[in-house]
């Protein structure tokens, strides 16, 4: 299959690089990103690159969208993941809200920037005109400089008894709320991904209307293109993806750039003339760039069956996230090759212990747990059975 891109747009985020860079110890130090590099994502429009055309933005494809992600996660890990949470969950508030809520967020001149933990961790009680939400909320990658904080729930009657679809699942929903009604806790004190910003916040008691809320697991395409149709679940999945696919590169590049200097102790020439260092960065390229290619290849046949149809099969969005787990679990095995062959330097801060640092946290994330890889599984079987 032909893997294409918006060049230009891709080009965007590349020409950012020298920036984020510079930045990124100051933006470590701040616990999210600085002032500087959100002025110049806004600049570039990159916040709003999977935003309809209707609304101001630029609706890339999820493969561009994708190619986004990785360049921009290759400059910098932690912002990548919040430029990542930002543009999805930018996205989702775009395609999937009540038209009024569309228009005050994304019109009239007027560019939201969203974020927030959309996972149901909530409770939304229906009242007139839409709901009343509370909950305690953690990991808000990229609220820092959001506008409208997303909040996942699940549905409660008066009683505070969960409600259910008509499918028998509980009845999740997400809510946007303007980040001046959002209560922000701080508490960001982690291992890796420290200039992301993922703050705890509270929700206590809050009206949210109707229109600013959409089902999560039964949402409905509003508005924009077929390009949207791969869903809700395979555009997250894509910028999972991308993250891993920048940072893990980047340590490779970084250790093969260090290999041709770096002499470990008790040694007498560098680590790129060992075999044991050739034969490991060999077998970590390669399963790099088979990673790669897995990732753009599932997200481009998923793209091509959305727009062919009104979803993608039932192998298609499972393979999205497989290969975002997959690309995920191989980052981090190449960001730990790196920080074992820079020896002592890894030690120090540098970009082969943030890359290593940054891997650990992502792969720690429950879009990336194994349960994507089994699903993905039991989906290939039921494809596979025989049919009566």
């Amino acid at each position: 299959m032909t893997i294409t891109f918006d060049d230009a747009v891709v080009a965007r985020a590349r020409e950012l690089a020298p920036l984020i860079n510079a930045e990124a110890d100051a933006a470590e130090d701040a616990t999210t990103t600085t002032a500087a590099v959100v002025e110049a994502l806004k600049d570039a429009g990159l916040f709003w690159i999977q935003v309809p055309r209707e609304l101001g933005g630029l609706e890339v494809d999820v493969s561009t969208a994708l190619a986004v992600f990785e360049a921009l996660a290759y400059a910098d890990g932690s912002t990548g993941w919040s430029a990542m949470a930002n543009i999805t969950s930018s996205c989702f508030a775009a395609i999937y809200t009540g038209a009024d809520a569309a228009s005050a967020m994304f019109g009239n001149g007027v560019q939201g920037i969203h974020a927030g933990m959309l996972g149901p961790v909530g409770a939304a009680r229906r009242v007139d005109g839409g709901y009343r939400v509370s909950g305690r909320y953690q990991f808000g990658s990229g609220c820092a400089h959001a506008s409208y904080i997303g909040a996942g729930t699940i549905e409660v009657d008066d009683t505070g008894n969960q409600l259910t679809t008509e499918s028998g699942l509980p009845a999740m929903r997400v809510v946007l709320i303007p980040r001046d009604e959002v209560d922000f806790r701080g508490n960001w004190d982690v291992l890796g991904l420290t200039a992301t910003g993922s703050y705890d916040y509270v929700v206590d008691d809050v009206f949210v209307p109707e229109a600013y809320t959409y089902p999560l697991l039964e949402n409905v395409q509003q508005r924009g293109g077929p390009g949207f149709r791969v869903g809700l679940f395979s555009i997250t999945a894509s910028g999972h993806a991308g993250f891993a696919l920048g940072v893990g590169r980047r340590a490779l590049d970084e250790i093969t750039t260090l290999a041709s200097t770096r002499v470990r102790m008790a040694g007498f020439a560098s680590i790129g003339t060992e075999q044991l260092f050739q034969y490991e960065l060999a077998q970590h390229d390669c399963a790099m760039r088979a990673a790669r290619a897995f990732v753009y290849e599932a997200v481009a046949e998923a793209d091509a069956e959305a727009r062919a149809q009104d979803v993608p099969g039932p192998i298609l969005q499972p393979r999205v996230r497989a290969a975002a787990t997959h690309a995920t679990r191989v980052a981090t095995d190449a960001a730990r090759f790196a920080y074992h062959w820079a020896g002592s330097a890894g030690l120090r801060p540098g970009i082969v212990q943030r890359c290593l640092r940054d891997m650990l946290a992502g792969s720690q994330h429950i879009y990336v747990d194994n349960n994507t890889l089994t699903g993905y599984a039991a989906a290939l079987v039921a494809d596979a059975a025989p049919t009566a």
